[in-house]
């Protein structure tokens, strides 16, 4: 098991301060190295809070788009393969500035 070092932000809605702050998590390597580390009750605990966590979200969205609430539009798939084709290009233009070292300020003096 390792120790990770995340962060995260919030705003203060009184003032729309931005206030950061860290937090460390457990990286386990295997399951055997999460056995070793939490009891099984824990585990089942853990594990019944993802599989709810990510059935949520999808039903959620799912919820918004039929009521009309959602803000991201439906894509069809010929749009989502389009976009998929924009993100490539993008994904080149930016490897390919990298190679160049050029900079964000390099980029933005031209």
């Amino acid at each position: 098991m390792k120790n990770l070092t995340g962060s995260g932000q919030y705003t203060v809605k009184d003032t729309n301060e931005v206030v950061n702050y860290s937090f460390t998590y457990p990286a386990y390597e295997s399951l055997d190295d999460i056995c070793e580390h939490m009891s099984e009750a824990s585990l089942v605990k853990a594990i019944n809070r993802i599989v709810k966590l990510d059935s949520n979200n999808p039903a959620r969205e799912k919820a918004k788009v039929a009521n009309g609430h959602s803000a991201r539009k439906a894509m069809s798939e010929e749009e989502k393969a389009q976009a998929k084709v924009e993100r490539q290009k993008n994904k080149a233009i930016l490897e390919a500035l990298k190679a160049k070292g050029l900079t964000l300020e390099d980029i933005a003096s031209i």
